[in-house]
């Protein structure tokens, strides 16, 4: 089947596209990208797999993802994601699990260390907002850029590597957020029903390529999300070996990663490097939006203190 190939760059590749994605910004044809995104045939399962999921099999340098009622995706040696769909679904459903989990994936078969996390640009650093989902990641970095004048580098997923130098940095990911409905109506993005992620799901994806940064971006201090009870929010800074394992446990989709998986060496590696070179706090507040803009305002204070960013907006 002859398929028409677009484009784009996310994480610090190239990749060829068969899937079109207006809201990303196009890249000059390339004989040799980093990665291929295909339509095509996907075995239902992997012989002899070294290891199998409830969702997912891998063997070697190659990962089956099975998503229910969406499709399977292929990715292989870091370099090819092979998709095939189920009947009468739609592309943005296939492209949600495509920049999510295949592409975690991929970049754990490349070595590459990915973190659930909203990575923002605050001053000359990257902070990233790390937790679970529903912890709040995508509202308070969307809430810095609209409020405070930062630029998004990711959402939902970054990707940290080391400069020639060792310096942690952020690859730039692609222009767009996630946004639940409270937290669009809060921050000022008009809801539109044509743009939820999923149908089951009451998240909008907002164009944010006026406010995204192309450029990686040295990372300085990643919080890391959880809810209290009640009373102003508190920020905690984690120093020795727990650095290390709480930043291990906000891998994305580090259930994937085995010690025989190709690159996971590297990660956990990587890992330790970047731990070394970075802050890390504790942030816990109030669920829901009520106290967001006191919340915003002791980050600041601490990015203040830290020396992060030079002055208090």
């Amino acid at each position: 089947m002859n398929q028409h190939y677009h484009y784009y760059k996310a994480f610090g590749l190239v990749f060829q596209s068969c899937i079109e994605h207006p809201d990303f910004f196009a890249e000059p044809a390339s004989s040799k990208p980093d990665c291929r995104i295909n339509f095509g045939a996907v075995p239902q399962r992997l012989s002899n797999p070294d290891v199998t999921g409830g969702a997912y099999q891998s063997q070697g340098t190659r990962f089956l993802l099975n998503v229910n009622n969406v499709g399977r995706y292929l990715i292989e040696n870091g370099e090819t994601i092979t998709i095939e769909k189920n009947p009468g679904v739609a592309t943005h459903e296939i492209i949600v699990f495509l920049w999510a989990s295949a592409i975690a994936v991929l970049m754990h078969q490349r070595g590459i260390v990915i973190v659930h996390g909203s990575a923002i640009k605050r001053g000359n650093h990257a902070v990233i907002f790390s937790g679970p989902s529903g912890s709040g990641k995508s509202t308070i970095a969307s809430a810095f850029v609209t409020k405070k004048n930062a630029m998004i580098i990711s959402d939902d997923i970054s990707a940290i590597s080391l400069d020639p130098t060792g310096i942690p940095i952020v690859l730039p990911g692609y222009p767009l957020m996630k946004l639940w409905r409270d937290s669009s109506e809060k921050l000022g993005f008009e809801w539109d029903d044509t743009r939820l992620i999923r149908k089951s799901v009451n998240k909008m994806v907002v164009n944010i390529q006026e406010r995204f940064v192309k450029q990686a971006v040295p990372l300085q201090q990643l919080y890391l999300l959880a809810y209290k009870n009640g009373g102003p929010a508190e920020i905690t800074e984690v120093s020795g070996f727990k650095k290390l394992d709480l930043f291990l446990g906000k891998i994305f989709r580090k259930n994937y990663l085995k010690r025989e998986q190709s690159g996971t060496a590297d990660i956990f590696t990587e890992a330790s490097q970047i731990v070394s070179g970075i802050r890390i706090c504790n942030l816990q507040r109030q669920h829901g939006m009520t106290h967001l803009d006191e919340t915003m305002e002791m980050i600041e204070q601490d990015l203040h203190q830290s020396g992060i960013i030079n002055t208090v907006e």
